[in-house]
C-alpha cells in the first residue's frame, strides 16, 4: 500500500470528498473507511480494556502487592515513551497501515504466551510484566498509527465529528471490555481471557489487511531521523497550544492511569468484591465515557475549546476524589460515570486541537508526541502503586487528582492563549 504520510495530498476519489460536504452524524457513518477504521478499533479496543482488567487483576492475585502494580505501570511506561518517539519517526516515513499491523502483532502476541503460561501452571509475576513491556509498545505503534491516518481518512468538515465517533467507538470498548473480562475471569479463568484477548487482536488485524483510506499523501524525501525530531519540535515550538495541550494530557493520563492501574486493588480491599464486580467498576467509568465521547460526536465539538479543556479537567480530578473516598460499590457508580464523561470530553477535545493545528507533513511526528504525553497513563500506574504502599490507597488517589487539579487552575490562571484556544 502507498505511503499516506507527508506533504502532498491527493484524493482517491474527489466525487466521495464532494458528497460528504456539510454531512451529519448519520450520513458520516456511510463512509466506508470511516467504516472499517472504527470496526478495527472496537476490537483492538476491547482487547487493550481487557489487559487493563486481566493484567492488573491477575498480578495483584499472584502477589497481593501495590508495588508490583508500580512495576507493571513502569513496564508499561516506559517502553510507550520510547516507541512513541520512534513511532512518530516511522508514521511519517513507512505505510501507516503496516505500522497498524504490527502493533496489532506485538500486543497481541504476548497475551497469547501468558494464557498458554497460565494454563500450564508456568506462570510468574514477572512474566506479567514483561507481557505489559510489549502491551506499552503495541499500544504507542498503533495510537499514533490511527490518529495520524484518520485525517486522510474523512474530509476536514467531518473530522472532529469523526475524532469524536472513533472515540466513542473506543470509550465502548471500556464499558464492553471489562464486562466480558470480568465474566470471562470468573466463569473460565485468566487462561481463556487471554486466549479471548489475542482474538481481538488478531481480528483487528485481519481488518487492517482490507483497509483502504480515502485520500493518501505522499511525503517528499525525509533529510534524516534527527532532522525529522527537529522539524517536530519547531512545529511544537511554533504552536503554544500544542505544547500547552501536550503538558494537560500527560498531566490528565497520569491521573487516569494512576486510578485504573489501582482500580482492582479497590475492588478488593475497599468494595470487597469479586471478578465481576471490578468489571463492573471499569465499566462505570467506561460508559460515562461513551456519553461523554458520543456528546461531542452528535454536537460536532465545541469551538471554545480553552475553556471547556480547563473546567472538564477540573471536574475530572474532582470526581476522582470523591469516588476514591467511597465504600459501596452502588454508591462509587455514579461518579465513575461522571469522572469517565468529563474525561472523556477533555480528551476528544485535545486531540481535535492537534489534528487541526498540526501540518499533514509532521503529522505523526507530532502524534508520537502526543503519545508520548500519553505514556502519563502507564507511569501513573508507577505513582499511584508506590503512593498505596506509603498512604494507602484512598491517599493516592486523592494526591494525584489534587495534582491534576492545582496545574490546571495555574495554567488558567497564567495562559491566556490556552484559555482563548478554539476549533475552527
Amino acid at each position: 500500500m502507498a505511503d499516506i504520510s507527508g506533504q502532498e495530498s491527493k484524493s482517491l476519489d474527489s466525487s466521495n470528498d464532494e458528497s460528504q460536504r456539510n454531512v451529519g452524524f448519520v450520513d458520516s457513518l456511510r463512509n466506508s473507511s470511516l467504516q472499517r477504521f472504527i470496526a478495527a478499533t472496537m476490537f483492538w479496543g476491547t482487547g487493550h480494556q481487557l489487559i487493563n482488567l486481566a493484567q492488573g487483576y491477575l498480578l495483584f492475585e499472584l502477589t497481593g502487592s501495590t508495588l508490583w502494580l508500580a512495576t507493571l505501570g513502569a513496564a508499561v511506561g516506559i517502553p510507550n515513551v520510547i516507541v512513541g518517539v520512534l513511532g512518530g519517526v516511522l508514521a511519517d516515513r513507512i505505510p501507516r497501515i503496516r505500522m497498524l499491523k504490527i502493533g496489532a502483532f506485538i500486543a497481541g502476541t504476548p497475551m497469547l504466551m501468558i494464557g498458554i503460561l497460565y494454563s500450564t501452571d508456568s506462570l510468574e509475576p514477572w512474566h506479567v510484566v514483561v507481557a505489559g513491556m510489549f502491551q506499552g509498545s503495541g499500544l504507542a505503534i498503533d495510537w499514533i498509527s490511527r490518529l495520524s491516518l484518520l485525517p486522510d481518512v474523512v474530509p476536514k468538515k467531518i473530522l472532529v465529528r469523526s475524532i469524536s465517533l472513533d472515540q466513542s467507538i473506543f470509550n465502548g470498548a471500556r464499558v464492553a471490555g471489562p464486562l466480558i473480562g470480568g465474566f470471562l475471569l470468573g466463569a473460565a479463568g485468566p487462561g481463556v481471557a487471554y486466549g479471548v484477548i489475542a482474538g481481538l487482536f488478531g481480528m483487528a488485524l485481519l481488518i487492517y489487511t482490507t483497509f483502504q483510506p480515502v485520500s493518501q499523501v505522499v511525503r517528499a524525501k525525509s533529510a534524516g531521523v534527527i532532522s525529522d525530531l527537529l522539524e517536530v519540535g519547531r512545529v511544537i515550538r511554533d504552536r503554544p497550544i500544542l505544547r500547552m495541550n501536550l503538558m494537560f494530557t500527560f498531566v490528565n493520563a497520569l491521573m487516569l492511569g494512576g486510578m485504573v492501574f489501582i482500580i482492582p486493588a479497590f475492588a478488593k480491599e475497599i468494595f470487597n468484591t469479586d471478578e465481576r464486580g471490578l468489571g463492573f467498576l471499569f465499566a462505570g467509568v467506561g460508559t460515562g465515557a461513551v456519553v461523554g465521547a458520543m456528546t461531542m460526536s452528535w454536537s460536532g465539538g465545541v469551538r471554545r475549546a480553552g475553556p471547556v479543556l480547563l473546567i472538564t479537567d477540573i471536574l475530572f480530578g474532582s470526581f476522582v476524589i470523591i469516588w476514591a473516598h467511597t465504600s459501596d460499590i452502588l454508591v462509587a457508580m455514579p461518579f465513575a460515570f461522571l469522572l469517565g464523561f468529563f474525561n472523556s470530553v477533555h480528551v476528544a477535545l485535545g486531540i481535535a486541537v492537534i489534528q487541526f493545528n498540526v501540518p499533514a507533513e509532521v503529522r505523526g511526528r507530532v502524534i508520537g508526541a502526543y503519545e508520548i504525553a500519553w505514556s502519563g497513563f502507564a507511569l501513573g500506574g508507577l505513582a499511584s502503586g508506590s503512593l498505596a504502599a506509603i498512604f494507602g490507597l484512598r491517599a493516592s488517589l486523592t494526591i494525584l487528582a489534587t495534582g491534576l487539579i492545582v496545574f490546571t487552575i495555574v495554567v488558567a490562571t497564567v495562559s491566556s492563549k490556552f484559555r482563548a484556544s478554539r476549533i475552527e
